[in-house]
């Protein structure tokens, strides 16, 4: 309850009233339940995340899309394998730090000791992932899970809890009141910030979609950038308004006191800003994967730390 209240109080969107004792309590003996029955951390769900895959096939050159074809198989596609980092995690639990990056709460950019932490984060993975794949002389097993881990952190790091704070680990600690029930603000932007795009389409047809809503960010404007920018762009959220606000006028069974909420006014601001991060991760995985096969080098600096090797 210590944590989740102190860092309620050090983002300025999330300034609480008291609660009762009472109410503090109850919180407290929830919470950990709470987050508990919480999906486990991922970013977008599988629907997001092969919404960026097929997003990106929309934009591949012949070459890229044939060296896709080559490592994936006739049968698979970048969409397909979207998920796929999530579903060895616990077989290959050095992965875990990879999904996500850490800052402070007070400035936008991380410190570069947050850049180059030796167990490696979700910007590390993206910059040694890409040269792993760029490399010839690797196995194509090895350059194969290089392409899937590589969709994959792109789609994480445009979450934007994905890149947010280590005292409420992205999210994962701050308890919002969804439809009545108490459910972490990660878990929201993970699976339920999405549902009413995933009630009207699959993972193909929404890229569709969101290619045609986003057109600027497609075609000639097509441009890998720099995954340094990635994170600071998605941490700008955070300080944005990203943490809803409390309010004492959705009550949940039992407590009393103001909690944040995730209404549909919430979504009506945030869920267009989500599928505009799903676009732009989508641009940049093919913008990243067009510059790394037309030139078979990858287009980023080397990573400062070296990549779990594969079991």
């Amino acid at each position: 309850m210590a944590l989740l209240c102190s860092c309620l109080a050090r983002i300025p969107q999330l300034q609480t009233e008291p609660m009762t004792s009472r109410s503090a309590l109850i919180l407290a003996l929830v919470l950990p339940l709470v987050l508990a029955t919480s999906h486990r951390a991922e970013a977008w769900s599988s629907h997001g995340h092969r919404v960026v895959g097929h997003l990106a096939e929309f934009e591949l050159t012949d070459t890229a899309r044939e060296q896709v074809r080559e490592l994936l198989g006739e049968d698979r596609n970048l969409g397909d394998v979207g998920p796929w980092a999530d579903w060895v995690r616990d077989d290959r639990p050095a992965t875990a730090p990879l999904h996500y990056i850490n800052g402070p709460t007070d400035r936008l950019v991380p410190r570069e000791a947050d850049f180059e932490l030796e167990e490696g984060n979700v910007h590390s993975a993206i910059l040694g992932y890409a040269r792993q794949l760029a490399d010839t002389d690797r196995s194509e097993r090895e350059r194969r899970e290089a392409l899937k881990f590589l969709v994959h952190f792109i789609g994480d790091l445009h979450q934007p809890l994905h890149a947010g704070f280590a005292e409420d680990r992205g999210g994962n600690t701050i308890a919002a009141v969804y439809r009545g029930e108490l459910i972490s603000l990660h878990r929201y932007w993970d699976h339920d910030i999405l549902a009413p795009r995933m009630a009207r389409f699959d993972a193909r047809a929404h890229a569709g979609f969101l290619h045609g809503q986003h057109a600027e960010l497609f075609g000639d404007a097509l441009d890998a950038g720099n995954p340094r920018d990635w994170v600071i762009e998605a941490r700008g959220y955070l300080f944005a308004g990203l943490y809803p606000m409390t309010r004492v006028d959705e009550p949940v069974e039992e407590i009393d006191g103001p909690l944040p909420v995730l209404d549909e006014a919430y979504r009506a601001v945030w869920l267009p800003v989500a599928e505009r991060q799903l676009a732009r991760a989508g641009a940049r995985l093919a913008a990243t994967l067009n510059a790394l096969f037309e030139d078979d080098s990858s287009p980023f600096r080397a990573s400062p730390v070296e990549m779990p090797p594969a079991p």
